[in-house]
C-alpha cells in the first residue's frame, strides 16, 4: 500500500493499514466522513479490541487523514482521495461540509503536508 503507512503502523502499534483501507469505504464521494470513532470502528474493525479514536488520531498525525471541525461537529477527510478514486456520477453529492470551511484547517494541513510520505517526507523535513 504505502511505505509511510507501514512505518506509522509499526511506530504506533495500531492497525493503521487495515483501518485506513476501511475508511475509504466510509467516505462520501469527496473523501469526507463523520469523525465518529465508535461507529467507524463498528464498520471497519468490529471484533478488534482497539480504541478507534487512537487509530484516527494516529492516521491524522501521520498526515493520511485530516481532522476538521465545523461548529461542534468533527469530520475527517482523506487528502489523497481524488488521486485514487473514480467517482460514479450517479453517486449523490456530498452533504458533509468541506474541510475548507474549518478556519483552522489550513494551519493543520500545512503541518501535515510533509508527513506520511515515507523517505521522501523525511528528506523534505531535514532540508
Amino acid at each position: 500500500m504505502h511505505e509511510g503507512l507501514f512505518d506509522a503502523e509499526k511506530g504506533s502499534g495500531l492497525p493503521l493499514r487495515l483501518s485506513f483501507a476501511g475508511l475509504w469505504m466510509q467516505c462520501d464521494r469527496e473523501g469526507r466522513f463523520k469523525w465518529r470513532p465508535r461507529a467507524l470502528k463498528s464498520a471497519i474493525l468490529p471484533y478488534d479490541d482497539v480504541d478507534f479514536e487512537n487509530v484516527l488520531e494516529a492516521l491524522a498525525d501521520a498526515g493520511f487523514i485530516i481532522k476538521y471541525e465545523i461548529g461542534i461537529d468533527l469530520y475527517g477527510y482523506i487528502p489523497s482521495w481524488k488521486e485514487h478514486q473514480h467517482i460514479n456520477l450517479r453517486e449523490p453529492q456530498s452533504i458533509l461540509p468541506s474541510p475548507e470551511q474549518d478556519e483552522n484547517i489550513l494551519a493543520r494541513a500545512n503541518t501535515c503536508m510533509h508527513m506520511g510520505k515515507g523517505r521522501e517526507g523525511k528528506r523534505k523535513r531535514k532540508g
